[in-house]
């Protein structure tokens, strides 16, 4: 575990069965307009077609297979400790079609989660990149414009805070499963010291779980994690 938590790139989320699945289940799954999700400025800027979100026998399987792939991610449970997820939202993008710019809600709810607090999102991508044109997830960091169109399978996982959008695809279909999650850690930078400091106990109890260097690390951590969690 190397990476930094801020934005998040998580390679091969989804085992090779899991997406043979998922293909299958998107084959015969009915789409509508995504303009419905959308809120406040969103919806203007917003042109894709989504998976309706409830009364779907492949949108409840859909759900099983994502939430039980972020539940077994070691990576993400450690860099983010989320607490409340939304169900994903399985989305398709057509030729021409596209999603501005825009920032997602601060608050969010469904009738299965209630109300969270969107701390980060998920783009899960679930088409080959090379199966169509355009359709990257721009991201409008400190640092500028950074572009993802990453393999089928992998996550990006960035702040809510951040301006992004989904650039418009020229062919092909773009497929992806985005959701939000509330943190454990509301704070990005604490999220990032209790990272770092999990990553490097993990090493240090690879080598000697019961070395006195492993215990006040592990001790560390837990008692931030205490001071800091809201849940």
């Amino acid at each position: 575990m190397t990476q930094p938590s801020t934005y998040l790139v998580i390679p091969r989320l989804l085992k090779a069965e899991e997406l043979i699945a998922i293909e299958r289940l998107l084959q015969s799954a009915p789409f509508v307009s995504g303009a419905s999700t959308a809120t406040d400025a969103a919806k203007s800027v917003k042109n894709n077609l989504q998976m309706p979100m409830e009364g779907s026998a492949q949108k409840q399987q859909l759900d099983a297979i994502l939430f039980h792939a972020l539940n077994q991610s070691p990576l993400l449970q450690t860099a983010l400790t989320p607490v409340r997820l939304l169900p994903p939202i399985i989305s398709k993008y057509e030729p021409g079609m596209h999603y501005g710019y825009h920032v997602d809600s601060p608050l969010m709810a469904n009738p299965q989660t209630g109300a969270i607090r969107a701390d980060v999102a998920m783009t899960l991508f679930l088409s080959d990149p090379d199966s169509y044109v355009g359709g990257e997830l721009s991201l409008i960091t400190p640092s500028g414009e950074q572009k993802y169109k990453l393999a089928k399978g992998d996550a990006i996982i960035y702040p809510c805070t951040q301006v992004h959008a989904v650039l418009p695809v020229t062919s092909g279909i773009r497929l992806a499963a985005v959701t939000w999650m509330q943190c454990a850690v509301r704070d990005p930078m604490k999220r990032e010291i209790l990272f770092q400091i999990k990553s490097a106990q993990t090493m240090v109890e690879r080598k000697d779980s019961q070395s006195p260097e492993n215990l006040i690390m592990l001790q560390a951590y837990s008692n931030l994690m205490r001071m800091w969690a809201e849940i």
